[in-house]
């Protein structure tokens, strides 16, 4: 390992764990900083390989358990850096082929950011041992707050407070799944531009609208969560929600990227980008709808495309 790779290992580590340790220190104005705590690592690993990555994430799990606590070391690697050396690691991976070099594709590397970013928040989810009672005061504090800033025209009684409150809880886990696929995927997609930009990439550009996709079982398993959710209850209801937030937010994402294909070449494609996120930011919601179109296209690329490597579906 060269000396380069090493003071970027090292300040990858440092920046990630530093972006925790501001969250704990400062609390809710500092949580920009925690979302982009996967983003040094990202970097290390898309620039320099995967010793790089592997190594700045030991480091920043090692500075939060001295600085903070093991329990925060524990969720730093779990939610961010681990699957931040893994995707790293595989997005650079890539085999020689008569025509030149074939890298992993795209559809198999969002899958596995999917799989990976699920199974770690069940992790999380088991150890934090996620109960109504733990987070009843914060939740009840949220719901007070948010009927505050948006009063019902009748007044809510205890009861419909707390059932409010229950409804919150259960599905607290299916929009937080999907929120982290996107803090994900744009930490990602930064360090990819960032890595690009200073030519220590060397991995090719991607056509993230035409080559982003997902293999057929992702629906399989998204329509498994969703009905599963229905007739589990406890953690088990939380892990299916999990998994299925996260891969309905994934057909969304791959929904927009649509839009984006139609809009290439269209005279009247920039307003219809802008006005599809105009109407999820007023109506965040719409954004589900997208879903349908995701799974649609999945069909249609694997009706169509063989570039997923065997066993992909």
């Amino acid at each position: 390992m060269s000396l380069k790779a090493i003071i970027i290992s090292i300040f990858a580590g440092l920046a990630s764990a530093l972006c925790v340790m501001a969250s704990f220190g400062v609390g809710v104005g500092a949580s920009p900083l925690l979302l982009i705590a996967a983003f040094p690592i990202y970097v290390a690993t898309l620039s320099q390989g995967t010793s790089v990555g592997v190594g700045s994430s030991i480091l920043a799990i090692m500075v939060a358990a001295t600085a903070i606590n093991p329990q925060a070391a524990i969720g730093l690697g779990i939610a961010f850096t681990i699957p931040a050396s893994i995707i790293g690691h595989q997005a650079n991976l890539a085999q020689e082929t008569n025509g030149g070099m074939e890298w992993y594709p795209l559809p198999r590397l969002f899958f596995n950011l999917c799989v990976i970013l699920s199974l770690g928040l069940i992790v999380l989810d088991f150890l934090s041992g996620y109960n109504v009672e733990q987070l009843s005061p914060v939740l009840s504090q949220a719901v007070q707050e948010a009927l505050k800033a948006n009063p019902p025209t009748q007044p809510l009684t205890e009861e419909d407070t707390k059932a409010l409150m229950t409804t919150v809880f259960t599905v607290l886990p299916f929009f937080f799944a999907g929120i982290w696929l996107i803090v994900h995927i744009v930490s990602l997609h930064l360090a990819a531009i960032v890595c690009r930009f200073s030519k220590m990439m060397p991995r090719p550009k991607d056509d993230i609208v035409i080559d982003a996709g997902l293999p057929k079982i992702a629906v399989g398993i998204m329509l498994g969560g969703l009905l599963l959710s229905f007739v589990l209850s406890g953690i088990a209801k939380f892990s299916v929600l999990i998994i299925a937030g996260t891969f309905v937010m994934a057909f969304s994402l791959l929904g927009l990227a649509n839009v984006h294909r139609r809009a290439r070449n269209n005279p009247a494609g920039i307003a219809l980008v802008i006005a599809s996120y105009a109407a999820i930011f007023f109506l965040y919601p719409i954004l589900y709808l997208f879903s349908i179109s995701g799974v649609l296209r999945t069909f249609n690329q694997s009706n169509n495309s063989t570039n997923l490597p065997p066993n992909a579906e």
